[in-house]
Parts: structure tokens; sequence; C-alpha cells
């Protein structure tokens, strides 16, 4: 079908037919929006005509076919009670919409009315109601389906009452045909006269995490003349209040409103404050329609919100945490493992963050078996290698001497382990090309600056892409000028530190979205003065425990790399669960995709924590093959669990790491703060000052912001300031707890 056959009687029947689908008997104005073709160098503009509807329903399709050669053609599906598109000018909604994208219309759970194809495998629909229903009740319905099929590919920002959607039997100019150049055809694949009830949609659960959004009204609003409460605010208050407040608008009303909801919240007003004063306000386009207040108060939830995350703050109540050990295992005391026996050693050795040794202890063990231990499982076979990143606030937590500790004890057994390269990908490969299906550990102790390259230059673009496919033991060839690089069986092992702000900083929610930051365990720790041994004297060293250690990996080796008494990189020892260590791990899979998606950023938490169960079970496997020197390793139920121990803690540490995510830097000083507070109640000001270097005013900011948002209590006992938390909390970040 070419852009020919839009422009037929016929064609102009299939709208006719369809606008009085959507708009039924209803009465009021239609919005069409023209977006012309853009000339090639100029910027695409969309034009909004409206028409009173059904009287001047054919001059609407006039306008749509004089511009099916020229335009993209767009309708919004509610009617209008003026010639102005925004959700104050909705009265009531004859259906509810949904901008589909790549969620095919089979996949609803309540089949659309009408749904129609905007280009090859993207979609549209619609579901007509009755009776209408109010603009927010619909509006919440159509962002409950968005929601519900966002993982189908449906657009979760399709659900706003002003969306635009585009009308069928005209061109989609955005998607031209590479071969003939014709615009893509928007045709109806599905048109009933089905009519459905608010109570059909059942099936459609509540979204989460926009409740904030829906607070219910204050049971208390000020009375006070609304002028003076602005006058309160005289010091940080925009001048452009007072004209707003005070003048009618002659444009939109809704733009007007808007911004003094804004600029109130902007200089620090309360939210009853501001309701109030745009509830009096000459611009209130909900009182000149006769609205009730509620209407209004749901605006000022949203300019509350948006305030909020433009400042990078919104704090949404977290959802309880799933406890990962039952009661039993909670209460039951863990196995001695090389695990426990590393820590112990490591952390006599210096006042390196005890948690680090954590995973220098895993990284010892990956690097002797994860070449040579395997566990088939359904979606193919598993290598025990894991990818730490340690995360300092200052040099005090010693992370480059936990991760020397562990790599000087690798390297006794192994020193081919340490991959020699400058870091760039293709010395990366040409390293890993050389030892296949042998464990290569890259060590980086600033991992900031790779991940800056990573972001920043060209050169280094695909690196993360690459990485990840590595980690997954995927053939990998990269083409150089002279020579083509090949990897086969990759092993990689990636062992990397960091300033934790830094790193915060630096990442995207595209690096956790694409699966590469997931893959890490992320171990955090925080400077404590109290740790920090002095200098000198020097004290004799006890070679003993770690000549222990060293017997241990020998006798892995010695075990998973020997065949016939010859060092043999080819061995490899199958590993199995048994039925209860599926069981176990199955539920802990089960308990952390729940934690994901009910946690405060679902997008990014779902993928950490299904990545986190994955290193899981490679933990546990490396625990069962450490203990056993058998033909095969059997990995027990005890195994599940004492992994799940340390994940646990690796757990709280992703979510620190992750909130931390597109923060700006002044929100994650206030948490830095904070978690000093919480750590130590009754710690001063001017401890946390000298902690922190800062000065007078950024002390006033951090503490007043934290106070006012009721998370810290000050008391002043004498000339000494002192903060304590206002709700308990847990800190669950001791190794062994």
């Amino acid at each position: 079908m070419d852009l020919s056959s839009c422009g037929t009687p016929e064609a102009r029947r299939d709208r006719e037919v369809f606008f009085r689908g959507v708009f039924g008997a209803g009465e009021g104005i239609i919005c069409i929006g023209v977006s012309p073709v853009p000339l090639p160098g100029t910027k695409r503009k969309l034009y909004r005509r409206y028409f009173n509807y059904p009287g001047e329903l054919n001059s609407a399709l006039d306008l749509i076919e004089t511009n099916i050669t020229v335009a993209d053609l767009y309708f919004c599906p509610q009617l209008l009670n003026e010639q102005n598109l925004h959700k104050g000018a909705v009265v009531s909604c004859p259906n509810a919409w949904a901008d589909l994208d790549d969620c095919t219309p089979i996949k609803l759970l309540v089949p659309p009315s009408i749904a129609w194809e905007t280009s090859p495998g993207r979609f549209q629909a619609i579901w007509r109601l009755d009776p209408n229903l109010d603009p927010l009740e619909a509006e919440a319905l159509s962002r409950r389906i968005a929601y519900y099929h966002a993982g189908d590919g449906a657009d979760r920002s399709g659900w706003d009452l002003t969306q635009f959607l585009r009308v069928p039997r005209t061109g989609n100019f955005k998607h031209v045909d590479d071969l003939s150049g014709n615009p893509a055809i928007v045709r109806i694949v599905t048109g009933t006269t089905i009519k459905y009830r608010l109570a059909d949609f059942e099936k459609y659960p509540d979204v989460k995490r926009v409740e904030f959004l829906e607070l219910p009204l204050p049971s208390v609003i000020p009375t006070e003349d609304p002028l003076e409460i602005i006058q309160r605010y005289r010091r940080t208050i925009s001048p452009l209040v007072f004209s707003l407040f005070e003048t009618e608008p002659q444009g939109t009303w809704s733009e007007k409103l808007w911004r003094l909801m804004i600029l109130c919240f902007e200089a620090g007003m309360e939210m009853p404050e501001v309701l109030h004063i745009a509830n009096q306000s000459a611009c209130n386009k909900y009182r000149r329609d006769g609205r009730p207040i509620d209407y209004l108060w749901r605006d000022v939830c949203r300019a509350y919100v948006r305030v909020q995350q433009n400042a990078g703050a919104v704090i949404i109540p977290a959802a309880p945490q799933v406890e990962l050990l039952t009661p039993d295992e909670q209460n039951s005391s863990p196995g001695e493992t090389f695990i426990e026996r590393y820590i112990r050693w490591a952390s006599d050795l210096g006042d390196a963050a005890p948690q680090y040794h954590t995973a220098g202890a895993f990284i010892a063990l990956s690097s002797i078996l994860s070449g040579h231990v395997r566990l088939p499982t359904s979606f193919g076979t598993m290598v025990p290698n894991l990818w730490f990143m340690i995360l300092a606030d200052t040099t005090l937590t010693r992370k480059s001497t936990a991760m020397d500790i562990a790599m000087d004890l690798v390297n006794d057994i192994d020193d081919d382990v340490l991959l020699a390269t400058d870091g760039s990908l293709e010395g990366m490969m040409q390293a890993l090309s050389t030892r296949p299906g042998q464990p290569s550990v890259f060590l980086r102790d600033e991992f900031s600056g790779l991940l800056e390259m990573m972001t920043k230059r060209d050169y280094y673009a695909g690196m993360a892409e690459m990485l990840t496919k590595l980690y997954d033991g995927k053939i990998q060839k990269r083409i150089l000028r002279k020579e083509t690089v090949e990897v086969r069986e990759p092993v990689l092992l990636i062992f990397a530190g960091g300033i934790r702000n830094r790193v915060q900083a630096l990442l995207t929610t595209e690096h956790i979205s694409s699966g590469f930051m997931p893959r890490f365990v992320f171990i955090t720790a925080e400077s404590d003065a109290a740790r920090v041994r002095p200098l000198g004297p020097p004290m004799l060293a006890d070679t003993s425990r770690r000549d222990g250690l060293l017997a241990e990996l020998s006798s892995m080796v010695a075990h998973y790399h020997v065949i016939d008494g010859t060092r043999n990189t080819t061995k490899k020892t199958q590993a199995e669960l048994s039925p209860a260590a599926w069981a176990r791990y199955n539920k802990l899979e089960s308990d952390m995709l729940v934690a994901g998606l009910d946690s405060e950023r679902p997008d990014l938490m779902t993928p950490v924590f299904d990545r986190l169960s994955k290193s899981t079970l490679k933990a546990a496997l490396l625990i069962a093959a450490s203990r056993q020197r058998d033909e095969r390793v059997c990995v027990t139920e005890e195994d599940i669990v004492d992994a799940i121990r340390f994940t646990v803690q690796w757990r709280t540490y992703a979510i620190e790491v992750i909130n931390g995510v597109g923060k700006s830097a002044v929100e994650r000083d206030l948490d830095r703060v904070l978690g000093s507070i919480v750590r130590g109640p009754g710690v001063s000001r001017s401890q946390l000052m000298r902690s922190y270097h800062l000065t007078a005013r950024q002390a006033d900011a951090i503490f007043d912001t934290l106070i006012q948002r009721g998370l810290i209590a000050m008391s002043r006992l004498g000339g000494t300031t002192t903060f304590m938390p206002l709700a308990p909390a847990k800190d669950d970040r001791k190794v062994g707890k």
C-alpha cells in the first residue's frame, strides 16, 4: 500500500468512521496535529488546529486530506471545552488510550476497541468506555495499561491526558521504506463497537511508585492572606510570583498556574501553602471552570515532584526489603571455608576495611577455579568467574591495599593470571587471545578513569559491550589494521576499585540497563579513623597463616588443573547442584526478582538483583569446589546458604551504589552525611565538618536540608551541636553479620 491510497474517498470514509468510533455521540472540540515534513537542515514543527465535533468533522477531514502527502498527522483522543490543548480543557473521557509501540495488540489483557499499526510492528490503541470517565480516572487507567505492558514494548509515557496519536490511513514520514522511499501507512488492524466499563480493567494493577502523586488532600489548609505567605518568603521567592498571583492570564492558563506553583516550591514553601496560594490566584483555571479543589491538588503534587526531581532529591518511600535468609538460616552458624580463613588473615595485616577482603577471597578462588569448574544450567554452562568493584569514600579505607593482598597471594600460585595490559580494548583482547579457557584477572584500582574514557572517548566506544560478552564467555573477534585478534573461551575476571562518588557521577542508567555494571559485585566502605593503624613501629610478620592459605590454593591447583601428574589447562570438572540446592537457589532468584520490582528504581534494580542472584550461584560453586577434591563438585544447600550470607551484604552495597546513579553531587553529599549520623548517633557538627571538609555554609545547607526532610534531629549541649537519626536504622554491612 502506498501513500496514494490514503487520498481516496474510501480512505476518507474510513477516517470518518474511525473518528466517530473514537468520540461517539459526544460533543466538544477536537484537536488535530499537523507536522509538515521538514526541509533539509530545518527542524520539525507541530501545528494544532481545532474543530467543533461533530458539526465540523468534515472540515477536520478536509484538513487531513489536504496534508496527507506533506505531513505527519495526529489527533488527541479527548473532547475539549476550549481551543487549547491542555488537561484543564478535558471535561470527560469517552475512551482510554495507549501508545503501544512494540507491544502487539494480542498481548493486551483487555482487547482494544480499535487498534492501528503506525509503522511496521508498532501500534496504538483505544478502549471505548461507557459511561465516560472523569479525566483523572481515565488518565490513571491509561497509565496502568502503559506500565503493565512496558515490558512488552509499550511506551510508559504514552498515558498523558493530552497524548497525541496518529490518524489512520495517513502516512508516517518518520519511517520511510529504504527501497521504495514511501512512508509507512498507518492502518487499522482491529475495529469493533465494543465498549468497556472501568471494572473490566481490574486485571491491570495500580502502578507502584506513583503513590506520592496521589497524596490525600490536606485536612488543614492555611486561611491567612496568600500575599502574607508570599511576603514571608520574599528573600527566596521570584518577583514573578506576585504578577502570576494577581493577573488573570491572557494566554494559556495552565502554563501560568504551573509556573506559579513551581516558583512557590522553589522558594521553599510547604505543599498546603502552595495549594492555598494557587487556589486563590488569578490563574486558577479549575476555579474558573467550576471544578473542585481536588483537581488543583493533583497539580500541586505534580509540581512538588517536578521540583524535587529537578533538585535530584525525590524521596520515595522504600519498599521493605525481602529477607533472603530464613530465621533458621539466620540463627545457624556458617560453615568454616577458605573465605572465612582468608578474611581473618587479611584483616590482621592492616587497617583495610574488612569487607574488602571478602572480595579478595572470592577473587583468589575464582582465579584458581573458574577455568576448570563448569556448571550446566538450563541456559548454558556457567563458569564461576566473578567481577568485584570495591568503592571507597577516601583513601583511609585502604582499598588498594586490600586488592594487593589478594593479588600477591594469587601471583604466588600463578604469576601469569594477571593481565599485563594498558587497559585498552585491543590490549585486553590480545592478552586474552593467548589464554583460552584460563582465568585472567584485569586489575584496575582506579576504575573511574577507565569508566570516564569509556563514556567520553570514541576510541573506547563499545568497550562496555565487549567486556560484557567476555564475562559471558562468548567468542570475540577484533579486526585491527594488521591482524585479526580472536578470543576463544574467555574466562575474564575484573578486580576494580574507585572513589564511590566519582564512579556514581560517571555512571549512567545505560551502564545499568545494558547489563554491564550489574555483572559487578559492589562492596563499599566508609572511612573510620578509629581503624587506622600507626605507621610504626614495624611488627614481625607471622607467615604461617599465609602459608596455610597458599597450601589450600596449591591443593586446588593439584586437583583441578593436573591430569596424570601433569598440569593441564584443559581439565574440566563438572559441577552439579543437589535437588535441595536448586530449590534453595530458585527461591533466592525469585526473592531477588520481587525485591527488584518493588524497589525505588525497578528499571535499574531489577537487572542488578537478577545478576546478583547469578553471582551468588557462582560464589556457592566456588565455596563447594574449594572444600572438595572429588571427580565431580556437588553443590549442597548449605553451600547456597553460605553464599547467600554474603549476598545479604552485597545487596545492601548494590542499593547504595545504584541509588546514587543520576543524583547530583549535593544529593550524594547528603547521603554520605546522613549515613555517618545513622552509624554514629550523637555525632557532633564539628566532627562531621572535619570528616567531610565542609565549610560553615556547606554544613548549614546540608544539616538544614536533612532536618527539614525529617531525617535527623539536632540538639545543643553547652557549645556542642550533635545530631541524631529520627528513624532507627541498622547497618547490615558488617562482615559476618
